[in-house]
């Protein structure tokens, strides 16, 4: 008997990419771009402003510093997953109006690398 080798999960927020990638392949075009809507104001806007909440919350802390440049980078991620969550939406959206058959994996693959890097720039 062979082992079987499962690829790890990892932890980051950018682990939420490739999940919004299929939910919405599978959704019609509206579903699609509510997802890509939905994803974005859920990460980059209401999780992005909590943290910054917090960061500001803690000014008059003498670990201010510290916490600042620890979650201003979070605030950061949650920004550029949040866009590439709506880029993700728009582009199925999109794709699920004009094609009628199901996304494959490796369109599905392909998607969450190029909504990664083009969320980069935007961001």
């Amino acid at each position: 008997m062979g082992r079987r080798h499962r690829r790890r999960r990892s932890t980051s927020i950018a682990s939420v990419i490739p999940d919004i990638v299929h939910v919405a392949s599978r959704l019609p075009w509206w579903g699609a771009f509510l997802t890509g809507i939905i994803a974005y104001f859920l990460i980059a806007i209401l999780l992005g402003g909590y943290i910054e909440g917090h960061i500001a919350s803690q000014a008059e802390s003498k670990f201010y510093v510290i916490i600042e440049a620890r979650f201003g980078r979070l605030v950061h991620v949650c920004n550029w997953v949040g866009i590439a969550g709506f880029l993700v939406g728009v582009f199925f959206a999109i794709r699920n109006y004009f094609v009628l058959s199901r996304a494959t994996s490796n369109e599905k693959g392909i998607v969450t690398f190029l909504s990664k890097l083009v969320s980069r720039s935007v961001d």
